[in-house]
C-alpha cells in the first residue's frame, strides 16, 4: 500500500513538473490602474524582466507592450501582446499571437504594481547560440 501511494505521488509530481516545464511565468508593471474581474479591452505593462517568447523574439526588460485583453473563466484574463515600445521609442508590432494569462488574485492592480502572466506556450530558454569571436585566426598564431 505504501509502495502504491509513493507511485501516485510521483506521478503527480511529475506531471505537474512537466506542465510547469511547458509555461512561462513573467513579472509584469501595470502603466495604468484596472480591475482583475473587469479588465479594460487593452491594456499596457512594462517587462520586468528579458523575456524570449520564441527563437527569434525576445521583449527586453523595460519595453512597454500593448496587449488585448479578454476576461477568462477563471475570474482573471487573458493578455495578447500586440505590439511594443523599444528602447529607442519605436512602437513596433508583434505580428504572432503570444497567449498569457493572468495569475495572482482577484481585485485592483494599480499603476506601477507588478503582477505575473504565464505564457503556456513557452518553456524555458533552452536555445544555444553561437558567439563569434572564440576562435584564433591563423593569422594571429
Amino acid at each position: 500500500m505504501k509502495k502504491l501511494l509513493s507511485a501516485i505521488f510521483g506521478l503527480i509530481l511529475s506531471l505537474g513538473l512537466a506542465q510547469s516545464a511547458n509555461a512561462k511565468t513573467i513579472q509584469v508593471s501595470a502603466l495604468e490602474d484596472f480591475n482583475v474581474s473587469n479588465p479594460p479591452a487593452v491594456m499596457h505593462v512594462q517587462m520586468n524582466a528579458n523575456t524570449r517568447l520564441n527563437y527569434d523574439f525576445m521583449l527586453f526588460q523595460g519595453y512597454q507592450v500593448t496587449g488585448k485583453v479578454a476576461p477568462a473563466a477563471n475570474g482573471g484574463f487573458v493578455f495578447v501582446p500586440v505590439s511594443y515600445v523599444n528602447f529607442q521609442e519605436e512602437s513596433l508590432p508583434i505580428t504572432k499571437e503570444y497567449y498569457a494569462f493572468y495569475k495572482g488574485k482577484a481585485g485592483v492592480i494599480r499603476k506601477g504594481q507588478n503582477f505575473l502572466l504565464v505564457f503556456p506556450e513557452n518553456g524555458p530558454d533552452t536555445y544555444q547560440y553561437y558567439v563569434p569571436g572564440s576562435e584564433v585566426s591563423e593569422d594571429a598564431k
